[in-house]
């Protein structure tokens, strides 16, 4: 499934509804879950990374062949992928003034993006992160 400028348009609209906007999304939702300091980096193509209090890294990169972009969880053995975003994200987010990181996991969270629930196996505690995130900027009865 692939996510339009519109789509993303509406992800970035969406955080607009939740207390402090999108720039309040990453330390609201996910701040327990991040070391307050950069993240190592783990690829040339590292684009957006967070470095995980559990020692490990969510690491937005650069499609290598520049179409897109691709989420990955990085532990010390491998670089486990999750899921890939076309290059519409990074247009919309800077349009928007939104971390493609934030638009990413909520597109993932929504069900726009399908990471066939690698997510949830790799980081579960970002995943319910970025469900909670999405329950309080989608969800008119519950945000």
């Amino acid at each position: 499934m692939t996510v339009t400028a519109d789509d993303w348009n509406k992800l970035i609209e969406q955080l607009g509804t939740i207390p402090g906007g999108a720039a309040r999304a990453e330390a609201d939702f996910f701040g327990h879950l991040i070391v307050d300091e950069l993240a190592p980096i783990t690829s040339e193509w590292d684009f957006e990374s967070w470095f995980l209090k559990d020692g490990r890294i969510l690491s937005l990169r650069l499609d290598e062949t520049q179409e897109g972009m691709r989420l990955y969880v990085v532990d010390p053995e491998e670089a486990h992928y999750i899921a890939r975003a076309d290059n519409e994200l990074l247009d919309a987010a800077r349009a928007g003034a939104a971390s493609p990181l934030i638009l990413f996991l909520l597109a993932l969270a929504t069900g726009q993006i399908d990471d066939n629930k690698r997510l949830k196996l790799h980081a579960a505690k970002v995943d319910t992160a970025a469900k909670d995130l999405m329950l309080m900027s989608v969800c008119r009865l519950c945000g």
